[in-house]
Order: structure tokens, then C-alpha cells, then sequence
């Protein structure tokens, strides 16, 4: 069976201050995973129907829950091999899951579920044996050790990285009550110019110029910075995705790290001579505010900083390199 690929742009994650369709659809697959494995879910309930004196029973969707299911997963595709197979990229065991189950489900079926056909109990009645295998598969994967594991590795990795910063930045709304927070995103376009074989020796050489550049703007601007944290990340796009912040007095105008890039024609960052890649830029200026009445308080930035965080409940990428933690220089 081939299942319809509708892959949802990257603003239905709109938290997110960047995320690659991949990444998108592994985040599909985590939502299902979540519905799925609440104890209480099932795809189907028994209604009983009375006509006379015999009585009759069949399944019906036990929706929305089934419904918002199989319209999710219309939206996925296949994780390409190289990513199941690369170390490099920690994707869930929810997801491998997902990605595994709904493949035997397409082996089982002749065409996809369609959502809009679940209140029919004789449409059910043709789907509901490999639905329930689907559902059992996901179900009892997620019990097992290594995806227990997982789970855990995962929630102890967010909550570390949370926790250093909730510290960091309660400090800095206790002492200036408002402040400037400027954030620098830059997405490192490397799909052309990189393959697996150079892998390490490329991050080497990227890992490098970021951090000369940031020692670069640090040294430039040390005596106004209160703080200044980053965090480089490769996603399923073979994109590396440098997110750097730092905070300033409330007064001061936004500042820039262009002037530390190496680029040409305005669109391509140069890691050596004839290596330039493609550089997507974005920096804006938050403002931040106790009382959160001329910016973002405290409380609003643990929901924003931990939205970001939601993507490593599903993937992260980790190498000798590149970590998924946040550095913090002294300021």
C-alpha cells in the first residue's frame, strides 16, 4: 500500500524558530505515538444495536481520538534509511515505532485508512483486524526496556538544559527586571557540499569558525552583554542550525553578528576556500520584562524555551562534535 504523502508546512509547529519538513513529519509521528500510548486509548468501541427482539453488535470509531490518528498519519512518509541507520541522529523509539507499525499496516491494507469513513461500521469492519495489530504493536513496543529507556534519556537531557537555563535567566530578571534578548538563527545549508564520508571533518571545520566568530562578537561586545548562550544542531536535511542568545541592557540597540560571518553575494557563508554554503539569516530582538507588560516575563519564557526543547522528545543530533546541549560563555 502506498500511503499519500501531505507533508504539513513548518508553521502548524510555530514555536519552533526553525524546523525542516523531516523533522515536521517525525514530529507527526510523535503525536501519534502520545495518543496511542495513553493507557486509555482504542481505536474502536462495541455498540450494541437492538432490532426487535435480536440484538446485534458491532465496532465503531471511538472518535475524535481515532479519527485525529489516521488524519495524522495520512501526513507522514518513510524515514529515509540513512537517518535509521546513522547513530549520529537520536531519533525516538516512539518514532522508529510509528515508523515501523504503519508500514506493516500498509502491507496489511490495499489503500489507506480514510478518516472521513470511520462512523461506517461495515468500512470498520474491513479495517479493524490490522487496525488492532497496529494499535498492539505500538502499544506494547512502548513498554519495552530500551524504549523506557529512551524516554527517560530524553526528559533527564530536556531537563537538564531547562533547568541550567531557568537559572541562568532567573538571575538576570532578578537583578535587571528588563532586558534585551537578542537571538541569532542561522541555518548552515551543507546538503550540497557534504557528504558522509567528510562528515566529521566538515563539523571540525564548521565547529571552528562559529566559535571563532562568537569569541569574535564576545570580545567585541563583552562589557554590554549580561549573558550569552548558543546551541548548534544538524537536522534531517543535513542542515546545521546555529541558535545563539544573548542579553543586553534594555536600552541598548539590537546587535548583530553579520560582521563576523564570512559571506559572499549576501546569501553563501564561506568555510574555506571554494566550500561555501548556502546561509539562511534571522535575527531578532526580544524584549523582556518581569511584569511582562512591555515584553516577555519569566514564566512566558520557560513555555518558549521549552517548546524548543520539545523536538529532542523525538530527535537530536549528537556527535564527537556537535551536542544537543546549550554553551554558556561568561559574560
Amino acid at each position: 500500500m502506498n500511503m499519500p504523502i501531505e507533508t504539513l508546512s513548518s508553521h502548524t509547529l510555530n514555536n519552533q524558530p526553525y524546523l525542516c519538513r523531516e523533522e515536521t513529519n517525525l514530529a507527526i509521528m510523535q503525536i501519534v505515538s502520545t495518543i496511542i500510548t495513553n493507557p486509555s486509548y482504542t481505536s474502536f468501541k462495541i455498540k450494541i444495536k437492538k432490532q426487535g427482539p435480536s440484538i446485534t453488535q458491532h465496532y465503531v470509531s471511538n472518535s475524535p481520538s481515532t479519527d485525529r490518528v489516521f488524519e495524522l498519519l495520512l501526513n507522514i512518509k518513510p524515514i529515509d534509511t540513512k537517518f535509521l541507520n546513522d547513530k549520529s541522529f537520536k531519533l525516538s523509539k516512539s518514532v522508529i515505532t510509528i515508523h515501523q507499525a504503519y508500514s506493516s499496516l500498509g502491507y496489511s491494507l490495499d489503500k489507506p485508512i480514510n478518516p472521513y469513513f470511520l462512523y461506517n461500521s461495515e468500512y470498520i469492519a474491513t479495517i479493524q483486524p490490522a487496525v488492532e495489530k497496529f494499535v498492539y504493536e505500538v502499544k506494547s513496543n512502548s513498554t519495552l526496556k530500551n524504549a523506557i529507556s529512551d524516554r527517560e534519556k530524553r526528559k533527564i537531557l530536556i531537563d537538564e538544559i531547562r533547568k541550567t537555563n531557568t537559572s541562568v535567566m532567573k538571575k538576570l530578571f532578578k537583578k535587571y527586571q528588563r532586558f534585551n534578548l537578542n537571538v541569532f538563527t542561522y541555518v548552515f545549508n551543507t546538503e550540497a557540499c557534504i557528504s558522509f564520508r567528510e562528515k566529521t571533518f566538515f563539523e571540525g571545520a564548521l565547529v571552528k569558525q562559529i566559535q571563532s566568530m562568537i569569541n569574535k562578537f564576545h570580545e567585541k561586545h563583552e562589557l554590554n552583554l549580561f549573558t550569552l548562550f548558543f546551541c548548534l544542531q544538524c537536522d534531517l536535511s543535513r542542515n546545521y542550525s546555529l541558535t545563539l542568545y544573548c542579553a543586553t541592557d534594555y536600552e541598548s540597540e539590537a546587535l548583530s553578528m553579520k560582521e563576523f560571518l564570512d559571506i559572499k553575494n549576501d546569501q553563501y557563508f564561506s568555510l574555506a576556500p571554494h566550500a561555501n554554503i548556502a546561509l539562511i539569516m534571522n535575527e531578532v530582538l526580544y524584549q523582556m520584562d518581569i511584569q511582562g507588560v512591555d515584553g516577555i516575563n519569566e514564566k512566558n519564557w520557560k513555555v518558549i524555551f521549552s517548546s524548543m526543547l520539545e523536538r529532542y522528545n523525538y530527535v537530536y543530533y549528537e556527535s564527537d562534535i556537535v551536542s544537543p546541549k546549550f554553551i554558556y560563555k561568561d559574560c
